[in-house]
């Protein structure tokens, strides 16, 4: 759902490379820890059993927070961690001593505002406590992994939460991990024990109907998926209320924010991502030498599978391959073997959608039987250790010539249709096509879905086009004459789709086209001052940024976005743009409903031809600024209309899609 494609993200700690058949070191920590909730203070004993694997000429080596101070003192060196300072130790080992205790303390500054992006997440006060292996509070060494036993001593009245089982005043998990955390806080705890696992629902105040609804949809998608790939890997499942408006999976919990969690669409769409993430990512871990898989799996058999059952997949698929067309150009194209994490929607729409797409293609390639069936082979043979895409490609059983298409190389395919003969043949016909793959590349091989509906009582059909050349003609043989043809109807390819198939969305405002901003000469002062404020914003980010008037020649390249309803360019671009929309000085008619202009806001996309139009129209500088904010969210649509003093959205959608140059009608009589 768009508001959750900005706002979720996935904590996965993506290992340095390494040598998957090498099995790699487990740490045992026994953390016994007190935080001071009014000072941010942190006290830490751990007693840890070292493995001989991670002694380093005798020593054992580990790193801390620099905030930490060790009890008794011990030299450190200064480096550099995932972007923070960190401190680095070595401490002597007897022979034969297996372990050692580490006492430390220290003051962590919290990070109430959490921009994931660019900084570790750090909470220890009064409102609660978040802390992840980012944060560094136990001490880590080379690529180990970590099993645990915790304990806590809270203030009264508080409850914590680690990934694993609970045990005693704390959690305990003997699986390997690749990173720790510890939350705490006032909460309310609602718990449902369960087939595979024990769900629970961490609340900031309580809700039992909000509890139960989430027990509930936890049960259905740890069975749904344990059936599907094998058992959950976790004693138990959490839904945690957030201190931030969040989105985050780790491993046996998630994080929600309180808004988010209230969100009526998010219990089956995108929490189902989160509790799969287990599987993928918390379960079978990341090894980022050949890129990060885990995201792109995770969404095609939760998010894409679900849309699917909902009967909408073609619909989330054709809005994969847009988005892939509307941000990724030749200058910020990547293979997926250098995707790491999203942090903007390029990445987005290689790291998620591209590598969705990789998956969907196949199980279409492979079949279904012989996918899952791979899937739960993978899964059973790296669980709870670092994996790479290619040991998931060596499981699903894909080629060198497969991965170095999808995995290895950048760019997309462009279909179309030359030229088309149609004849009869005995009692049937014989359909020649001719198609071509227009992109500048050299030519994908490409396994093309034909679907062919018959003009009488004939069942559809649906052939395989195997197209290895950039241009290549196909003969079929077909019972009956054809009513229709239809190339990838389901946007089964990944590949760039054509404009005509695809409806004109808000998305181009973000995406890699040189963009004309045009404003009306007509508009009051108050919203040319407000339009103008928007457009100095964005020029400090894009100082290419085009401006211009409604009286000056609009450009024929690019995207043009039209400024206020009463801009001269509309009425031209309306009628060329053919879709059920008109608008006066006083309201707009959108499919059919009236809207006044001064109670609503709107974003409309149209396209002109070739050319991508926007419309934004607002009548105050409030309306304008909530309906700004809310548009990244909504970028798959066509239109939408917002109420204009409280930002609420009242309407939205996408225009429907009946020019595909992918799709061939043929007459219904024939001489």
């Amino acid at each position: 759902m768009p508001i959750l494609k900005h706002l979720v993200v996935l904590l996965v700690w993506l290992l340095p490379a390494l040598s998957v058949a090498d099995a790699l070191p487990v740490l045992h920590h026994n953390l016994r820890v007190t935080p001071d909730i009014k000072t941010g203070r942190l006290q830490v004993e751990d007693t840890l059993q070292v493995p001989d694997s991670l002694r380093v000429n005798g020593a054992f080596e580990f790193t801390l927070n620099p905030a930490f101070k060790l009890t008794p003192d011990i030299p450190f060196d200064s480096a550099q961690g995932t972007g923070e300072e960190i401190h680095r130790y070595s401490i002597p080992l007897l022979p034969e001593q297996r372990e050692i205790t580490l006492k430390y303390s220290g003051k962590l500054a919290s990070t109430p505002d959490c921009a994931w992006l660019t900084q570790a997440c750090v909470l220890l006060n009064e409102t609660g406590i978040y802390l992840d292996g980012a944060s560094q509070w136990y001490a880590q060494s080379a690529n180990a992994l970590h099993t645990f036993e915790l304990h806590t001593t809270l203030p009264e009245g508080w409850v914590s939460l680690s990934q694993g089982k609970q045990s005693g005043d704390g959690w305990a998990e003997n699986q390997p991990q690749d990173s720790l955390y510890l939350l705490a806080g006032r909460f309310h705890v609602y718990q449902q024990p369960g087939k595979h696992a024990t769900a629970m629902v961490y609340l900031q105040e309580a809700d039992e109907a909000l509890a139960q609804r989430y027990l509930q949809a936890s049960q259905q998608y740890l069975d749904e998926y344990s059936d599907l790939l094998g058992a959950y890997p976790y004693a138990k499942f959490a839904t945690v209320e957030s201190f931030w408006e969040t989105g985050w999976g780790m491993p046996s919990f998630t994080l929600l924010g309180s808004r988010v969690m209230r969100l009526p669409f998010i219990l089956h769409s995108s929490f189902p991502h989160e509790i799969l993430h287990n599987w993928w990512g918390n379960g079978v871990y990341v090894d980022a030498s050949q890129g990060n898989w885990s995201e792109g799996l995770t969404a095609y058999l939760a998010d894409q599978r679900i849309k699917q059952q909902m009967g909408e997949g073609t619909e989330y698929r054709r809005s994969t391959l847009q988005k892939y067309a509307t941000f990724v150009g030749s200058q910020n194209d990547f293979p997926l073997t250098n995707f790491r994490s999203r942090h903007d929607e390029t990445t987005q729409a290689i790291g998620y959608g591209k590598s969705l797409m990789l998956f969907h293609m196949l199980r279409q390639q492979v079949g279904e039987a012989a996918f899952f069936k791979g899937l739960k082979a993978f899964y059973q043979e790296y669980r709870f250790r670092p994996a790479t895409f290619g040991n998931l490609l060596d499981s699903l059983h894909a080629d060198q010539a497969f991965r170095q298409v999808w995995l290895e190389s950048t760019g997309a395919p462009r279909l179309s249709i030359q030229s088309h003969t149609l004849t009869p043949q005995g009692t049937g016909y014989r359909l020649q096509l001719t198609l071509q793959q227009t992109q500048s590349s050299k030519a994908y091989p490409l396994a093309i879905p034909a679907h062919i509906r018959f003009a009488d009582k004939h069942p559809a059909q649906v052939e395989t086009l195997s197209m290895t050349q950039a241009t290549q003609t196909f003969e079929l043989n077909l019972p009956a004459a054809p009513a229709q043809l239809a190339l990838d109807p389901d946007f089964d390819l990944f590949r760039l789709p054509d404009a005509a198939e695809m409806p004109a969305t808000i998305g181009v405002l973000y995406g890699k086209e040189t963009k004309t901003y045009v404003l009306s000469r007509k508009t009051d002062e108050a919203m040319q001052v407000a339009w103008e404020s928007w457009l100095d914003a964005l020029k400090a980010r894009d100082p290419t940024l085009r401006v211009q008037y409604d009286d000056a020649p609009l450009p024929d390249t690019g995207t043009v976005i039209l400024l206020g309803g009463d801009n001269a360019a509309l009425q031209g671009l309306l009628e060329r743009a053919k879709q059920p929309f008109n608008m006066t000085d006083a309201a707009f008619t959108l499919n059919s409903v009236n809207y006044t202009c001064g109670l609503h806001t709107l974003a409309l996309g149209l396209r002109a031809g070739q050319q991508n139009i926007v419309l934004l129209d607002a009548s105050s500088p409030d309306g304008l600024d909530k309906m700004l904010a809310k548009l990244p969210h909504y970028g798959k649509y066509s239109y939408l209309v917002f109420n204009s003093a409280t930002g609420e959205n009242v309407a939205k959608g996408q225009w429907e899609v009946t020019d595909s140059p992918l799709v061939v009608d043929f007459p219904t009589h024939r001489p």
